[in-house]
């Protein structure tokens, strides 16, 4: 058994050292690296920079990747949960959340406050994650799903931040993304010291933590308590991967690869991944690193944390394909407790709402009170219209996707469609090197059915459980974050628009792009009703579909091809940021009767109404500057989502 690990670990380690090397192999001869690591000859700037820059870099990549790696083996363990770890569960993120916030209230803040905001932040995190957990007695799908929410709600948070705080956050930003630049031995050795005192705790741990790696019922029987068990292993490896986040940012998935590569190389026992998984972890950040210092020589320097995000998120893709059947319950009807007797009358009020939302937002003057009508029209109308459109079709296709999956939780983003139209259209843009709104809509529809498709495949094991199908979502949209970060690296101009246009405004809108959403939406409203009896009937199963004569895979399609459309319309004209898809449908479930068309275009009205109020809000809340609509929409739809998960164990 020992010499699988170790031959693993030499065949990360030996490439590793070897991309670190040819990083800087131009600074200093490779004759000098041993003499420069003991003193670097004075007035020698390779040398210099070898001895203070890359062996710090060196060490805190192999004690960082340490510690996230014993963070995941425990989390692992304690949870008995092959996916655990600090970034599934969203504890990175809220670490992330907490510095961003003590930075911004004191710039100058100690490096020991920094490190108790990141830990309180990871343990609040963890509290919140088992608090929605507990009723579902910890059940692998809403750790996840909860965790990756929360992520997602934090990195948007932290966004916003940083877009009004640009000058304090700026550095911040770069950090939180896990870079590893160092210009001495601070950081490593502080993280080494932290682990030495961490690690005899853990130990202390690894007899009760293997007997709790057995069902429930047997570890109660030895009259071991396993709360109290679980939560102290749990604190102590949030404490352990707080730390790194205070000094390097965000590495993710470190802590779930690692463990994962000691148990294919033949580390069966806690005991023997307690040992192996640090030391691969190690290598693993450390090829990282040496990857991205390679890289550095055709492109502006990556943040680590992106490139093991990049490569994460595709071991997250594989790890979910055998995920086995969701046990989360998925109820039928949620809202059947709210009357429907007169649907056309709630129809209408919505209608009669969304109307009125519209009109205020086009006619408001609360901070401009000395410009003309006819100008503030002209200057406002694109824009609401535009998220208007948006917001009806996000609304159109979230309702399509839960009806077509019988998922009440599914949306375009949670299944991950607006990040592979996100995807389709940052492409066609690079690829077709113009701002061709044509070529874009069709890659933005090429990435959403794309997206779609592999969630399909990937979850087809699992039977399409809500659980893996939106963890797929969660890990594709992971995929096109990273994506994006790249080519904000890569120093092409058109990268700008990019990062623009990804958090979700709504001010760049023209005529004609709000003329376009608007075609695009009536066309789809005119083909609801041709799809009516499908969305009726697929949800009853592919047996009672052919028995009443609907062919399932030809409905889907049509279906698939509308939504993912309609995603790609919406996603091209506000970004990819939003939950509107999510939450549109279930606040016209509550509203209207099982019917198909009435719930779709009650959510349809839903959905305008809530993307201008977000666009209005944008604008208002911190005038003159502006929040993007997309980003508002997600930092509400993120808490809503959590309060539906609870509700649904």
């Amino acid at each position: 058994m020992t010499k699988r690990p170790l031959l693993l670990f030499a065949l990360l380690a030996i490439p590793a050292l070897a991309l670190t090397i040819a990083g800087y192999s131009d600074h200093v001869s490779l004759l000098r690296i041993v003499p420069a690591m003991r003193q670097p000859e004075p007035g020698n700037f390779g040398e210099t920079y070898l001895h203070f820059a890359l062996f710090p870099r060196f060490f805190v990549a192999l004690v960082a990747g340490a510690a996230l790696s014993l963070s995941g083996v425990v989390f692992q363990q304690a949870l008995k949960n092959p996916l655990a770890e600090p970034t599934t569960l969203g504890l990175l993120s809220g670490a992330q959340l907490a510095v961003t916030l003590t930075t911004l209230a004191s710039p100058a803040v100690a490096i020991w406050s920094i490190e108790l905001a990141a830990v309180l932040g990871a343990l609040v995190t963890l509290a919140l994650v088992m608090l929605l957990a507990s009723r579902s007695h910890f059940s692998l799908t809403t750790m996840l799903l909860a965790g990756m929410i929360i992520s997602s709600f934090a990195g948007t948070a932290s966004v916003v931040l940083t877009l009004f705080n640009h000058e304090y956050l700026r550095s911040v930003f770069i950090w939180a993304s896990g870079s590893l630049v160092q210009n001495d031995f601070s950081n490593a050795l502080a993280l080494a010291l932290r682990l030495l005192i961490c690690l005899p705790l853990l130990l202390l741990l690894v007899r009760p933590l293997t007997v709790a790696g057995l069902d429930d019922a047997s570890v109660r029987s030895l009259g071991i308590p396993l709360k109290t068990l679980r939560l102290a292993a749990l604190s102590l490896a949030s404490i352990l991967a707080a730390f790194v986040v205070a000094r390097v940012g965000v590495i993710a998935f470190i802590g779930l690869a690692a463990p994962h590569l000691a148990r294919l190389s033949g580390a069966r026992t806690f005991s023997e991944q307690l040992l192996w998984s640090p030391i691969l972890g190690g290598a693993l950040l450390l090829l990282a690193d040496g990857s991205v210092l390679v890289m550095t020589r055709y492109m502006a320097e990556v943040p680590t944390g992106t490139a093991t995000a990049f490569f994460g998120a595709i071991l997250l893709l594989f790890l979910i394909k055998d995920m086995p059947a969701s046990s989360m319950p998925v109820e039928a009807d949620a809202t059947r407790w709210i009357p429907r007797r007169r649907p056309y009358l709630v129809l209408s009020l919505t209608t009669i709402l969304f109307l009125g939302m519209v009109a205020f937002s086009l006619t408001e003057r609360l901070f401009i009170d000395n410009l003309a009508w006819d100008e503030l029209f002209s200057g406002r109308w694109p824009r609401v219209v535009a998220a208007a459109s948006a917001g009806a079709m996000l609304a159109i296709a979230g309702t399509i996707m839960q009806a077509m999956t019988a998922n009440p939780l599914a949306s375009p983003e949670g299944l991950g469609v607006t990040s592979g139209a996100a995807l389709g259209i940052i492409a066609s843009l690079f690829v077709g090197g113009a701002f061709s709104p044509l070529v874009m809509l069709l890659g933005g529809v090429s990435g959403a059915l794309a997206a779609f498709l592999i969630m399909m495949m990937l979850t087809r094991t699992s039977s399409h459980a809500p659980g893996p199908v939106l963890l797929v979502g969660a890990a594709i949209g992971t995929f096109a974050a990273t994506l994006i970060t790249l080519l904000l690296a890569s120093g092409d101009p058109r990268a700008v628009y990019v990062l623009a246009w990804s958090m979700g405004p709504t001010y760049r809108a023209t005529p004609i792009t709000a003329i376009a959403g608007i075609g695009v939406l009536f066309v789809s409203l005119a083909l609801l009703p041709l799809c009516a009896r499908w969305l009726r009937i697929l949800p009853l199963g592919d047996p009672a579909a052919r028995e009443l004569g609907l062919s399932p895979p030809w409905s889907r399609r049509c279906l698939l091809s509308l939504a993912s459309v309609l995603t790609a319309a919406a996603t091209l004209m506000v970004g990819p940021l939003s939950f509107v898809g999510l939450v549109a449908p279930h606040i016209a479930a509550m509203t209207t009767r099982p019917n198909p068309l009435q719930r779709t275009l009650c959510a349809a009205a839903i959905g305008t109404g809530l993307m201008t109020g977000a666009d209005w809000l944008g604008r208002s809340v911190h005038f003159p500057y502006e929040i993007p609509a997309g980003v508002l929409a997600a930092i509400v739809g993120g808490p809503y989502f959590l309060w539906l998960l609870s509700r649904k164990q």
